[in-house]
This record gives structure tokens, C-alpha cells and sequence, in this order.
């Protein structure tokens, strides 16, 4: 598969995915936030990474250096990792995805990260992401949410957070894949928090507790949420 590197071969039971992008739509570093969680709660482990040189511009995704024990050093590039977990009772599995939101060819990477998800058995995908708001830290976090299913649209009308899409400009690739995926007849659910636009340079933990929290109750999850009101406060 073009631009992909497996670790192994992928399951076919992987019927919903998680799928979280850092920049643009990640405010308070939350959707990227709430799927870190989520991978370590479950304790996933990698299926495959997306190649970074043809899709980031390492200018400005820059690639790190990292010590090792024995003195060395080695080079982290830009990792967009899709990762599995199996619930081990024989109910179908998650695929989960975290990645820095590529700079380039997004049509090319879009095809790449939906042949993934096609490969591993996805017919739901379950997108995080987080806005700057005029929101102050002391109020609880808004979400709002959005989706493609008619029972799902149900339940979340029934939580209060269901809003009908209405945004007509620029956009990220989150829109991009999940237009790519309803095309290949893969329902989706959207989750949007908000953060504090004066908090826009720092990880927000009320912001990742309530996505995780959301994506928990849809997914019949029940993660560990202890060290959060610690973080917050």
C-alpha cells in the first residue's frame, strides 16, 4: 500500500475508528489530547504510520532529535499512527489515529489513510476536534457534535449536543477525510470542543476530559478519568 508502512497485518474487525489531527482544529491541544488518552487507557498497539516525506513540509513540522540510554541519538519524524485495540469478549475491534495534520497532497493522503481504514474492516469513524471559543475556563466545556447516522443523530440529539452543520469556509483535513469516507459509504460521527482562545499555546485537560468522556459514552468505553481533576484544578 502506497505511503504506508504496517507493522503487521491488519485485522479485518476493526469496525469503528477514533481519528484525531493536531494544528488547526486541535485548540488546547484537546482531540490529539483525548485520543493519547484513550490509546494509553486501552493500552493499544501500533498497526502502521503514514510516511511523512511526502505529505509535511519538516520546515514546519520539524523532526526531533532524542537521546538514548547508551548516548546515542536518534531522529523522531512527524508520526501519524494508526493504532488497535481488541476488547478480547468477541465484540469487533477499534482502530485509532493520531497525526499532526499534513501540509500537502491531501487528496493523495486522504486516499491512503481511507485505503487503511477500509483494509482493517471501518464502517464508522468517530473524528475529535476543538475550537478557540470566547469561553472562559471556569464554565464546562461545550461540545457540540455532528454525524451522518439517523439513530446516532437521535442519541446525540437526546444528550443536548447535536447541532446541524452550518460552516461554509476554510477547512481542515478532518473535513476532507470524512467527505472522502462517506463517499466510500462509511458513516461518521463528529465531536467539537471548545477552549479558551487565551489558552490556545497549552494542553487543555477539561477540554480532553469532555471529548473522552463523549467518545466513552458512545462507545461503551469506560476509561480511567482519575488523574484529570487534578490537571484541571
Amino acid at each position: 500500500m502506497d505511503n504506508v508502512e504496517f507493522d503487521r497485518e491488519p485485522p479485518a474487525n476493526l469496525t469503528t475508528m477514533v481519528m484525531a489531527f493536531g494544528g488547526w482544529i486541535d485548540a488546547g491541544r484537546a482531540a490529539t489530547g483525548a485520543l493519547r488518552h484513550l490509546a494509553r487507557d486501552l493500552r493499544t498497539t501500533r498497526l502502521a504510520r503514514i510516511d511523512p516525506e511526502e505529505f509535511f513540509v519538516f520546515t514546519l513540522e520539524r523532526p526531533e532529535v532524542r537521546l538514548r540510554a547508551d548516548g546515542g541519538r536518534d531522529i523522531q519524524w512527524p508520526r501519524s499512527e494508526f493504532s488497535a485495540w481488541h476488547p478480547g469478549d468477541g465484540r469487533d475491534g477499534l482502530l485509532l489515529f493520531c497525526g499532526p495534520e499534513p501540509h500537502q497532497r491531501w487528496r493523495t493522503y486522504t486516499k491512503a489513510f481511507l485505503d487503511v481504514a477500509e483494509r482493517c474492516g471501518v464502517r464508522r469513524i468517530v473524528s475529535l476536534g476543538a475550537l478557540l471559543a470566547g469561553a472562559p475556563h471556569t464554565r464546562p466545556v461545550r461540545v457540540t457534535a455532528r454525524c451522518t447516522d439517523p439513530a446516532t443523530r437521535s442519541l446525540l440529539e437526546a444528550w443536548g449536543i447535536y447541532r446541524r452543520p452550518t460552516y461554509e469556509g476554510p477547512t481542515g483535513i478532518s473535513s476532507v477525510v470524512l467527505d472522502g469516507a462517506e463517499r466510500r459509504g462509511m458513516q461518521h460521527v463528529g465531536f467539537m470542543g471548545q477552549a479558551p482562545h487565551y489558552l490556545q499555546d497549552s494542553e487543555n485537560p477539561a477540554a480532553i476530559q469532555t471529548l473522552v468522556t463523549y467518545v466513552a459514552r458512545l462507545l461503551n468505553l469506560s476509561p480511567d478519568m482519575s488523574h484529570f481533576a487534578e490537571a484541571i484544578q
